[in-house]
């Protein structure tokens, strides 16, 4: 039988300690705070992505199949993790960044749609001058194939682009918009879609609109005169900060099609910091080495290394209180051993 001087001493350890593992508030923290292991892939990506101080073609594939995954149906990995990149024609030119990403999503144990949509936003910001983008953690994978024939061909009419955009909640402007990140795109066979193509900016418009582009889409073209786009055309590339105006909100609502935001766990200042050339752990949780999964969508391993983190941050954010219970606890136990 415990006598009653050993009973206090327990009762009191377990006061002081389960506060600070299971309080409600920090679990909604835990949620609503970036992994730092997106940091860890922004910083891996680099090498890929940048060369010549500039986005590589690996980087604007990075961008382009984004488009490719989400617009069919769902940003959900399907274009990787249901073979979409090998099983169609519209993706013949990102089978290496598919490989790439897939293989990069199992190392760092990161849902395959979110690793999509976080390598285009570090792709973006890899260009000289490009914009820095917003990016959400917490997407479902899925092997499930998206539809097929919902992208729109290189020489596809302005008619039939706003038909198809405005089916999916794109306005004229996102269109539009979307388009110019051919400011820094590359046809099959290499040839620049503009003269500048290692520079992200307004220009693009403008020489597609005038017929100097060096290869320009059929699709841009008609974009640039068609009656029904060529104001919007022309308003978005008026400059470079009308263009990122346009640009940044529009991709946002692309990389979150068929995905909750408010369920989503708000990761920009990754992006920020990449862009800035700061990579830090400012904003993110140190000692992390999970993803998108943290907040409640991927594998079981994934959410169990998570609530094995909320534990670590709630004795970290326990401070002193959070060391006296530990004392205790361990003097209790001393004492236990001495007595009994």
């Amino acid at each position: 039988m415990i006598s009653p001087s050993i009973h206090s001493i327990l009762t009191f350890a377990s006061i002081c300690i389960a506060p600070s593992f299971a309080s409600p508030e920090v679990a909604v923290k835990r949620q609503s705070t970036c992994p730092s292991v997106w940091t860890d892939v922004a910083s891996d990506l680099q090498s890929t992505f940048v060369s010549d101080s500039t986005c590589t073609d690996a980087a604007r594939q990075a961008i382009r199949l984004a488009f490719h995954d989400c617009f069919p149906g769902s940003c959900d990995g399907s274009v990787i993790l249901a073979n979409e990149c090998t099983d169609r024609g519209e993706n013949a030119q990102m089978v290496d960044i598919c490989g790439t990403l897939g293989e990069k999503a199992t190392s760092f144990n990161v849902s395959t749609a979110d690793i999509i949509q976080f390598a285009a936003a570090i792709g973006i910001a890899s260009c000289s001058n490009g914009p820095v983008t917003s990016f959400y953690a917490g997407r479902t994978d899925s092997s499930t194939a998206n539809p097929e024939n919902q992208l729109p061909g290189p020489n596809a009419n302005a008619t039939f682009m706003l038909s198809l955009f405005s089916a999916k909640g794109f306005s004229t402007t996102d269109l539009v918009a979307l388009a110019g990140a051919h400011t820094i795109g590359k046809q099959l066979d290499g040839s620049a879609m503009d003269s500048t193509v290692d520079k992200w900016d307004s220009g693009f418009y403008t020489e597609v609109s005038d017929g100097s582009a060096p290869d320009a889409l059929g699709s841009d073209t008609s974009l640039s005169n068609s009656s029904e786009t060529s104001g919007e055309w022309s308003s978005v590339g008026t400059s470079s900060s009308s263009f990122e105006n346009a640009f940044v909100p529009a991709m946002e609502k692309l990389s979150l099609l068929g995905n909750d935001k408010d369920a989503l766990t708000d990761c920009s200042d990754v992006i920020s910091s990449y862009a800035a050339g700061t990579l830090s752990q400012k904003g993110v949780v140190e000692g992390s080495d999970v993803g998108s999964e943290a907040q409640g969508s991927g594998t079981t391993a994934a959410a169990a290394a998570s609530s094995s983190e909320s534990v670590s941050e709630a004795t970290r954010r326990g401070g002193s209180f959070g060391e006296l219970a530990l004392v205790v606890f361990v003097a209790s136990t001393v004492f236990l051993e001495l007595v009994l």
